[in-house]
């Protein structure tokens, strides 16, 4: 299998700003089969390994919570780990600095000075992870794999295009 050969694949259980520290490790599945030349080289359901690389967790004034994560590997249909690319993966909560903007100032407006610091209980939104979305890492370089099952496909049709990958 090339280096660069996509993999769809999802979160097992959830991974929150609020609660992951650097160095955590999380689960992964594979959505689909990965398929080179006819040949399945990672099985939809191969499950896998990423790491948390960093936290900033939500907090006042309306700052969003972030999570830098990477993908570290996922198993081959010969049991053998492929390694995947150590490109991060950075998601964000939602933003809450304009309902803190908009708070300081309707407070100041009716509570004078003390009002000015209202944007200290504006807090943003911490991101979470889960198996709700598809995510696609990538093989990091070409390796070997060991495949023993060919993709079946009905006798006169093409495969389905979602269920390949390009070698």
């Amino acid at each position: 299998m090339r280096g660069g050969t996509s993999v769809a694949y999802r979160v097992v259980g959830q991974v929150s700003s609020a609660t992951a520290k650097v160095g955590d490790t999380f689960s992964i599945r594979a959505v689909h089969n990965v398929v080179v030349d006819g040949w399945i080289v990672i099985a939809r359901g191969a499950t896998g390994q990423g790491s948390v690389v960093a936290v900033d967790r939500a907090g006042p004034h309306g700052h969003a919570g972030s999570l830098k994560m990477k993908m570290d590997w996922i198993y081959g249909v010969d049991g053998n780990k492929i390694q995947l690319t150590d490109q991060d993966r950075t998601a964000h909560g939602q933003s809450e600095k304009g309902k803190s903007s908009t708070l300081t100032v309707v407070s100041a407006v009716f509570l004078g000075i003390p009002g000015l610091f209202a944007h200290n209980f504006v807090r943003g939104k911490d991101v979470t992870i889960d198996d709700a979305h598809t995510y696609h890492a990538f093989v990091d370089q070409s390796v070997y794999v060991a495949a023993t099952q060919k993709r079946a496909t009905a006798s006169g049709f093409a495969p389905a295009a979602t269920a390949t990958s390009s070698p």
